[in-house]
């Protein structure tokens, strides 16, 4: 795999990452689409480099798997941004940035000398994204926060686990990674809108307010009508929008609610005399009969593997979903089909398959240009053959514990 730096719809955008988890997919989709993405991390490496799973279940920094996903095509620097030298040789990037991405504690990098205002006064153009748990305003902007502080926060974990129960957090990131695609939707705005007023601006997204967002009506609902949303108990099939059934090798959920579709599933079905009467294809006569109609769509379900289910259903028109593991969906002919993940070699982990870039373009092929970055691995790339400084420079602020 050729370790260049060409291509892409945004060649020529230079963007420095300071990003933690919550800053993530927002760096990596620049990255994908061309930008010069230079991940800044402490010296040392970045806190994800120790977060499983490892290449070979060997823990070390170079084989975090968590790591090198969401770090491919991009160039790396270590830097300590809390002293006077680090703090000045970010200064120098940031003159040519056009973007910042950060995830610090809402004040942090004013206090170094490296807030908005500050580095907008050398680079006006610069576009600075900050994505935090409650954003850079309010009574909330100083609190601790995480995922699951912002998932709660945002009103989505009140209505997630059965009635009565305690409430549960979402597999994943799911708060973040909405905020993170949010910033960088937010941030091609901006640079969209520098090209008019030759300014760029900061921006500003919150993780909580993502997750209320990902609620879709729930918090719109409210807000007009003050009534509160309830949670909805699946452990009782109704035979409607939420309910899912066992196959052979696991579950699948049935979506069958317009007439036409039941008419068709009831053939499917082999129409059995108790369910083929017209008073059935009002749903909600079927829903108040679940009792009845679920043992047949049980016996129908137990006879697939959950795959050949899904395309009979589709054979069929029928709207009826696999609920596929994470293992199902690597090795799906659809994600395979889709180039999802290509063939990329680290120095370190060897041959593996990284995850491309998520967006198909027509005019753009999806590349992994260049694996994760090793530790450091452009200092003197980037500070020397950029910087200018000279070996002697990078020695000594190794030395120091400034790269």
């Amino acid at each position: 795999m050729a370790q260049t730096s060409d291509g892409g719809i945004l060649a020529g955008i230079r963007v420095l990452d300071l990003a933690d988890e919550k800053g993530l997919p927002c760096a990596k989709f620049f990255a994908d689409l061309g930008a010069d993405v230079i991940k800044v991390e402490p010296p040392g490496g970045d806190p994800a480099r120790a977060r499983p799973p490892y290449a070979g279940d060997q823990a070390h920094p170079e084989r975090s798997l968590y790591f090198l996903h969401w770090n491919a095509n991009k160039r790396g620097i270590t830097l300590d941004l809390a002293t006077p030298d680090g703090q000045d040789l970010f200064r120098q990037l940031a003159r040519t940035a056009d973007v910042v991405i950060e995830t610090f504690n809402p004040g942090t990098l004013e206090r170094w000398g490296l807030g908005y205002k500050a580095l907008a006064e050398i680079n006006p153009g610069l576009v600075m994204t900050s994505i935090t748990v409650f954003g850079q305003t309010g009574p909330y902007r100083d609190y601790q926060g995480n995922e699951l502080i912002a998932f709660a926060l945002g009103g989505l974990m009140a209505l997630a686990g059965d009635p009565g129960g305690p409430p549960v957090l979402a597999p994943g990131d799911l708060a973040s990674g909405m905020a993170s695609m949010h910033a960088a939707l937010a941030t091609q705005v901006a640079l969209f809108h520098r090209l008019q007023s030759g300014r760029g601006q900061h921006v500003d997204a919150s993780v909580s307010e993502a997750a209320a967002h990902i609620g879709g009506y729930v918090v719109p609902y409210y807000s007009y009508h003050g009534d509160k949303p309830v949670r909805v108990s699946h452990t009782v099939r109704t035979f409607e929008l939420h309910d899912v059934y066992p196959c052979k090798d696991g579950y699948a959920r049935l979506f069958i609610l317009p007439r036409a579709h039941w008419l068709t599933f009831l053939e499917w079905l082999g129409k059995p005399p108790e369910l083929d009467d017209p008073v059935f294809e009002d749903q909600n006569m079927r829903r108040e009969n679940s009792d009845l109609i679920n043992p047949y769509v049980e016996q129908l379900c137990a006879q697939y593997n959950k795959h050949d289910l899904y395309l009979e259903a589709q054979a069929r028109h029928l709207a009826i979903t696999p609920m596929n593991t994470p293992a199902d969906f690597v090795e799906s002919e659809q994600t395979k089909a889709r180039g999802y993940f290509l063939e990329a070699e680290h120095p370190v982990v060897g041959k593996y398959r990284q995850v491309g870039p998520l967006h198909k373009y027509s005019a753009m092929p999806a590349r992994v240009r260049r694996t994760a970055p090793l530790v450091g691995e452009h200092n003197a790339e980037i500070l020397g053959g950029e910087l200018g400084l000279s070996a002697d420079d990078l020695a000594s602020l190794r030395a120091a514990g400034v790269i």
